[in-house]
């Protein structure tokens, strides 16, 4: 599968990434790694709604183990 960066930020130990899929339209990887922890994981969303939830999750320092909880809160809102 092809991704292209959307945007890459880091905060204290943390390198986040928001990577746009080629494949699929409207999905998004979001990755968080630091040395001793790692996550990746996607969000069907428009651009913008992505871009606003990764900052959040930057901006807040989330750490990579939350973020499942915080993708899963974000689809769920769609229902």
């Amino acid at each position: 599968m092809d991704f292209t960066l959307i945007e890459k930020t880091e905060v204290g130990d943390v390198c986040y990434k928001l990577l746009k899929t080629n494949f699929y339209r409207n999905y998004f990887v979001v990755v968080a790694q630091t040395k001793k922890d790692f996550y990746c994981g996607s969000l069907c969303s428009s651009l913008d709604a992505a871009r606003e939830l990764f900052f959040e999750i930057a901006d807040s320092r989330t750490d990579p183990y939350c973020i499942a909880d915080i993708l899963r809160d974000f689809e769920m809102q769609k229902i």
